[in-house]
């Protein structure tokens, strides 16, 4: 939760929030919800997207940032992420065109 608490308060995110994606992950830490990749619902040709969001619902109104991710590696859909040891993990899911099958298990860095 501290690095998330750093990380929304830095100037690195945009106040954006997602639009239409499914197949994403989301993981709730305490006060943040974290949702990671998916696909997004337009048309085009690059859909499957890596970005970070981050819900912070400490404040009202409650705020969106937006952590575009550069990794063309981590470009995910039909994944989960999941919270272990102070850690986020990507697990599983579809690449980047969406048919291949990503078995590795990454961790997701969120640093400030």
């Amino acid at each position: 939760m501290t690095q998330l608490s750093r990380l929304v308060g830095t100037e690195k995110g945009s106040q954006q929030g997602p639009k239409g994606l499914r197949h994403h992950s989301c993981t709730v830490v305490a006060p943040f919800a974290v949702i990671f990749g998916g696909e997004t619902l337009a048309r085009g040709r690059d859909a499957i997207c890596n970005d970070l969001y981050i819900y912070d619902a400490r404040a009202s109104p409650a705020s969106w940032f937006r952590f575009p991710s550069s990794s063309h590696a981590q470009k995910r859909c039909g994944h989960r992420t999941c919270l272990w040891n102070d850690k986020l993990y990507l697990v599983g899911g579809f690449g980047a065109d969406g048919k291949t099958p990503c078995p590795e298990i990454c961790s997701l860095r969120i640093l400030p």
